[in-house]
């Protein structure tokens, strides 16, 4: 499938000197934390990183170096950076379907991001290409400028290039001195059609005259592969085995049990929900298997298990007279962290307002 870029700027460096870029190596960081559903020129700042990047690494040397980081990701907290693919010659395309299946939420982890990147992607033989797009800055009470000097003193190679999408002054000053440090630059992102005027500085090396005054240029989507569900490479299943009501002195609440099972012995995030009985509308994306809006969320806990089968409790505290419902997912974490198994709804109501029989 071809798509017809209009009124570009940077022309997708599609004619390349390969022969000259052969050992040059590229990392992408997309941030793809909640604030990333926030709409942008009509479209939500994630599906415009989506669609630039996309359009980027269609137009990369076939045998390109390309790894992919990400933080957020449908994951809470501020442990949520991963490495979704390695640096690996010709994986361009593999980057373009991971990317697709990113959706945000979740915190700023930038620092744990950077530890990431500098632990598994960088070297001290060959230079990297950090790219590295973002909301926001920091979130998470790391201290990136801290661990970007430390990469530096341990002798670590690579340039460190920022895009700020629509950061507040104070912001941008911080990211700047990021970029900085990292041997790079900042490109503010005021508008969607910046990202064709910062990519086509940062990518002019890929360029040619003709390629930065091309106005149009049409470049390979390559195709999007679907995460597999209950039906793909790893399914499993999740239910709730019973919500039983408890008392300790002056507390109260329930105790959620939960059992699992896949097929394959590996790693496994369980993520408890719990939701009110009556369900608000929102608009925020829903994940596939998800049956509710995250706007309606009031609680939300997550277990790390090992292993194709398991059990586990929450410990739910509960303020007097709610009435609330709960489902638990169940998540493998290998490759790209996605969901393969949705429990079905269980109440969870105030024993002031229940019978308090096991539910």
């Amino acid at each position: 499938m071809l798509v017809l870029l209009s009124s570009l700027n940077f022309s997708a460096i599609q004619s390349i000197r390969s022969q000259s870029t052969s050992n040059k190596r590229y990392v992408f960081i997309l941030d793809a934390s909640g604030s990333m559903t926030e709409k942008w020129d009509g479209k939500t700042r994630m599906a415009v990183a989506k669609e630039k990047l996309i359009q980027v690494l269609g137009g990369l040397p076939k045998d390109a170096s390309v790894g992919l980081v990400a933080y957020g990701n449908r994951i809470a907290g501020c442990q949520s950076a991963r490495l979704y693919h390695p640096i690996q010659r010709g994986g361009a395309s593999i980057v373009s379907q991971k990317l697709t299946n990113l959706v945000p939420a979740g915190s700023t982890p930038i620092a744990q991001t950077l530890e990431v990147v500098g632990e598994y992607l960088l070297n001290d033989q060959v230079e990297t290409e950090i790219i590295f797009i973002s909301d926001g800055v920091e979130s998470c009470e790391g201290d990136p400028k801290s661990v970007l000097y430390n990469l530096r003193q341990s002798g670590k190679k690579f340039r460190l290039q920022i895009l700020g999408i629509d950061i507040d002054p104070k912001g941008e000053e911080d990211l700047k001195r990021l970029s900085i440090l990292g041997d790079g630059n900042y490109f503010p992102l005021k508008a969607p059609g910046d990202y064709d005027k910062s990519f086509q500085k940062i990518f002019s090396h890929l360029q040619t005259k003709e390629d930065i005054h091309s106005e149009t240029v049409s470049v390979p989507i390559p195709p999007i592969v679907p995460s597999p569900q209950r039906n793909g490479a790893n399914a499993g299943n999740i239910q709730i085995v019973n919500v039983l009501p408890y008392e300790e002195g002056s507390e109260n609440g329930y105790i959620l049990n939960y059992e699992y099972s896949a097929n394959l012995p590996t790693d496994y995030m369980i993520q408890l929900y719990l939701y009110p009985a009556e369900e608000k509308h929102r608009s925020f994306p829903i994940p596939p298997q998800r049956e509710r809006r995250m706007g309606d969320l009031v609680g939300h806990r997550i277990e790390l298990k090992r292993g194709k089968e398991g059990k586990g409790r929450f410990v739910i505290p509960f303020p007097p007279g709610k009435r609330m419902k709960s489902s638990v997912e169940l998540w493998d974490m290998t490759g790209i962290p996605k969901i393969i198994a949705l429990s079905e709804e269980k109440p969870i109501h105030d024993k002031t307002n229940s019978d308090r029989s096991e539910r």
